[in-house]
C-alpha cells in the first residue's frame, strides 16, 4: 500500500464535502465560536498561492453601521445585474443573494491593488492573486461544510 495516498474513506469524505458545499440564502444570526473561526481562517491560510504570496486578508466586519454601508453597496449592485439580465430581471430579483443583515458573521476576503508585483509567478501571470484567494475562500468554504451539513453562507465579490 501506497503510504502517502488516503484510505478510501477519506477520499469518500472529501469528494462528499465538494459535492455537498451549497450557496446558502438563510443565515445564522449568532457569532461563530472563536476557535471554529480560527480554524476555518486557518484553512483558507492552507491554500495554494504562487510563490506563497498568499495575498488575501480576511476582515471580520463587526460594526452594524459598517455592515449597512457594505449592504447598499451590494444591493446598488444587486440592481445593475438585475437590469442586465433583461427578461430575468424579476427572477432575479426574488432571489435572495445576500445576508449581510442576517447573518452573525461577514468576512470580507480582499485584494489590492498594486499588491507585490515581483513575487515568483506575478509577473508572467498576474491574475494568479485572484486566482489564490478564490482558492482560499474555497478552503473556507469546504472546512465551513466539513463542520456543519448546512455549511456557512458567504458574499464574495471580487
Amino acid at each position: 500500500m501506497n503510504p502517502s495516498r488516503y484510505s478510501d474513506s477519506d477520499i469518500t469524505a472529501v469528494y462528499r464535502v465538494i459535492r455537498e458545499r451549497r450557496d446558502m440564502r438563510h443565515f445564522r444570526p449568532d457569532p461563530l465560536d472563536p476557535a471554529l473561526l480560527e480554524r476555518l481562517l486557518h484553512a483558507a491560510h492552507l491554500a495554494p498561492s504562487v510563490g506563497f504570496m498568499q495575498p488575501w486578508r480576511f476582515i471580520r466586519l463587526t460594526d452594524r453601521n459598517l455592515r449597512t454601508q457594505v449592504h447598499a453597496l451590494v444591493d446598488a449592485e444587486r440592481q445593475r445585474t438585475a437590469l442586465a439580465l433583461g427578461e430575468r430581471q424579476d427572477e432575479f430579483m426574488r432571489l435572495k443573494v445576500e445576508g449581510i443583515l442576517d447573518c452573525g458573521e461577514v468576512l470580507v476576503a480582499a485584494l489590492m491593488d498594486g499588491r507585490e508585483r515581483h513575487i515568483f509567478g506575478r509577473r508572467t501571470m498576474p491574475d494568479m492573486d485572484l486566482a489564490s484567494v478564490a482558492c482560499a475562500i474555497q478552503n473556507l468554504w469546504l472546512a465551513a461544510r466539513g463542520r456543519n451539513r448546512r455549511g456557512l453562507g458567504f458574499l464574495v465579490r471580487p
